[in-house]
């Protein structure tokens, strides 16, 4: 699941979850959400620990478009 979908699903906004987090802004939460930027390492884990494995690691790149263009190329 995206990070947005996430917060969006449990009413939480960009704040809330900085705030629980800690360690970030809701700039960069939105950023995270908008896909410009990734969170560290340790973000990631405390957001996998946060949301009870909802929001994991490879969900914060487009691995599926990049399989599927794989797949196209081999086409």
């Amino acid at each position: 699941m995206k990070l947005g979908e996430y917060i969006k699903a449990k009413g939480l906004s960009a704040e809330e979850l900085a705030g629980t987090i800690g360690d970030v802004s809701a700039s960069g939460v939105r950023k995270w959400i908008a896909g410009e930027r990734i969170p560290r390492r340790d973000q990631i884990e405390k957001i996998a620990e946060i949301t009870g494995g909802d929001v994991l690691p490879n969900d914060f790149f487009d691995l599926h478009r990049v399989i599927e263009g794989a797949a196209e190329n081999t086409a």
